[in-house]
Order: structure tokens, then sequence, then C-alpha cells
């Protein structure tokens, strides 16, 4: 039944983003949850998706520092930015669990720095048989950043080798950030990076099918 309603999820999921404007970004609040939208398309094969997404999950798990180079590329992160800036000083994966446990340190310039925050992530991979590739990312435990969290990028095919890209965002900050993190201070902090990261990953995607069609 579970896998019924994943699925049926999903599918609607894929509806509504194929009928939507694509290029754009949208963000509701509701009950003190953040929900984003982002779409944008990308000509690449299934091939390509394959490579690029498989890199992403691995990277994460295994070589989390090497997301900055890429996909987190000028997100704001690692010293970089000027409201907020997250900064990984480690991560490991469990891999028994599945969860990657990350250590960071979050400045809020010129008010604090809070070190040593711990974010416990899930990220994971899937493919139906309608061919929609799902990437999702679930924050199961922070110690101060967030209450919780999840990520989705769904890839899903349209004619012509065109993709469209649709991740769904939705946050529940923890107490402090809460309050620190208003709806427009979220535009700016979070919503702008939602936007890059789904770029990034097109960037990747566009520059995987060029190499591949030099071989």
């Amino acid at each position: 039944m579970k896998k019924i309603l994943i699925f049926l999820l999903l599918i609607i999921t894929s509806t509504i983003a194929l009928s939507a404007t694509t290029d754009s970004i949208s963000t509701t609040y509701s009950d003190g949850v953040f929900t984003s939208q982002y779409r944008c398309k990308v000509i690449a094969s299934e091939k390509t998706i394959d490579e690029v997404t498989d890199k992403l999950v691995n990277d994460f798990q295994n070589s989390t520092i090497s997301l900055f180079d890429w996909a987190l590329k000028d997100l704001g992160l690692q010293n970089e930015g000027n409201e907020l800036i997250i900064i990984l000083k480690s991560s490991n994966q469990d891999v028994k669990t599945g969860i990657t446990h990350g250590l960071f340190d979050i400045v809020v310039p010129y008010f604090k720095t809070f070190s040593n925050v711990k974010v416990d992530a899930i990220v994971s991979k899937e493919k139906n048989n309608h061919g929609v590739t799902k990437v999702s990312a679930s924050i199961i435990y922070s110690s101060l950043l967030l209450k919780n969290g999840l990520a989705v990028l769904y890839i899903i095919p349209q004619k012509n080798n065109e993709l469209l890209f649709y991740s769904n965002v939705s946050i529940r900050f923890g107490w402090f950030f809460n309050i620190f993190i208003t709806k427009k201070r979220y535009k700016s902090i979070v919503e702008r990076r939602i936007k890059k990261f789904t770029e990034n990953m097109r960037i990747e995607c566009i520059k995987t099918e060029k190499i591949a069609s030099k071989k």
C-alpha cells in the first residue's frame, strides 16, 4: 500500500511539473514550513542523467567536499555569502544505515558563529518505470539548524531528448533560525540556493553530454 501511495504521489507531482511554466521558482509558507519549487529544462540523454545523478549521490556519501566543486558551487557556502554561511567541517557515511553524518559551522555574520552543528541526512536515488529519476535528501537530525527538511529533485523526460528538472524543497527551521530567517531572508538565503543548485545540475548535464558526444 505504501509503495502504491508513493507511486501515485510521484505521478501527481510529475503531472503538475509537466503542466507548469519552466524556469520558474515559487515559495509558500504554512505552519512554520517553507516549501519551494523550482523548474528548468535541459537537453540531455538518459545515460547522462544517470551518470550525473549517480555522481551526486556518490559524492555526497563518500566525498562530500567534492560537491563544492560542482553541485554546491557558488551557493554561498564554505566561507562565501553575506547573510548565512554554512561551512562543512567533516562528513562520513554509515554504510549500514545509509546515514551521512555531517559536522558544520554556521556563521551569521556580525552576530554569532554556531560551531560543530551536527546534521544527519540520507541521500538516495530511484527511477520509476516511466523513466522519472528521483534524487532525495532527507534531513533526519539537526542539532540546531533545522527541525526537519526534505529536498527532492525530479528529472522528468520530455519530447525531443528534453528533460524537466523539478526541485521540491520543504524546510522547518530550528528555534533560532525560525526567528532569524524571515520570509524576506528566506528568498535571498534559501530560495536563491535552491535555484543555483538545480542550475548547477543542469550545467553538469550539459558538460557531460558534450564530453560524451566527442567520444
